[in-house]
């Protein structure tokens, strides 16, 4: 077993990978989710590179030829006979990418001079067209929560045009996309799939919280001032 497999034998999600052999996306639209640290965006990212998309995201050109990544051989993405086409959105490399992306077509706006959130949307609603497959990782990173139902809206109209959506997001708003399938990955290396969002973690969370901000803060910062007594 080579570095890379040795690698990602840590990682939660890719635990799960393993035993399952396969993970089929049943739906048009996948929402993945679950706490830091199990592998969602390493997992997005193999099926990126599996897919021909540049690994700093950006628009699929085929032209992307992957050299020594570790995570070619740990997944493989089973593609359909049409040609490839899409978008991959990273939170953190998007304003880099986005910058470039047909910068010199006519008409064609400055990112530069949008906030991070008018630059998503600008992107989701330019680049994101048609059937193909589009991957997001935690693109609610810098939305409102406004931006974000907007997003939610965009998406489903794409979907219903016939794409494919994968979504790494920690957003409650995100996993409410209507038809969407969830999946909550555990640190224990499990799957749950295919329930409604407001069984999710994440949800849940923010759903005690607005019930008793108050005393989910002073909760917290308990807990915050024992860890570092124990520390």
């Amino acid at each position: 077993m080579g570095v890379a497999a040795a690698w990602t034998e840590k990682v939660p999600a890719f635990r799960v990978l393993r035993e399952k052999r396969m993970l089929d996306f049943r739906a048009p639209i996948t929402v993945i989710t679950g706490e830091n640290g199990v592998g969602k965006s390493t997992l997005l990212e193999a099926i990126a590179i599996n897919a021909g998309f540049d690994t700093a995201g950006g628009e699929h050109t085929g032209k992307f030829k992957p050299s020594d990544n570790p995570l070619q051989t740990v997944a493989k993405a089973h593609k359909g006979k049409e040609p490839m086409r899409g978008y991959f959105l990273r939170a953190e490399t998007h304003f880099n990418v986005a910058s470039g992306y047909r910068d010199e077509a006519p008409g064609w706006v400055n990112l530069h001079h949008m906030s991070h959130g008018e630059s998503v949307m600008h992107i989701v609603q330019n680049a994101f067209v048609g059937k193909g497959l589009y991957l997001m990782d935690e693109p609610e990173a810098g939305l409102s929560f406004i931006r974000q139902m907007a997003i939610l809206a965009e998406l489903n109209f794409l979907a219903e045009s016939g794409a494919q959506i994968i979504i790494v997001t920690h957003s409650p708003v995100l996993m409410a996309i209507p038809g969407a399938e969830i999946w909550e990955f555990s640190a224990s290396g499990e799957l749950h799939r295919g329930f409604d969002f407001e069984v999710t973690t994440a949800f849940r969370a923010l759903r005690d919280f607005f019930e008793d901000p108050e005393e989910i803060a002073e909760y917290m910062m308990d807990v915050m001032m024992d860890n570092k007594g124990e520390s």
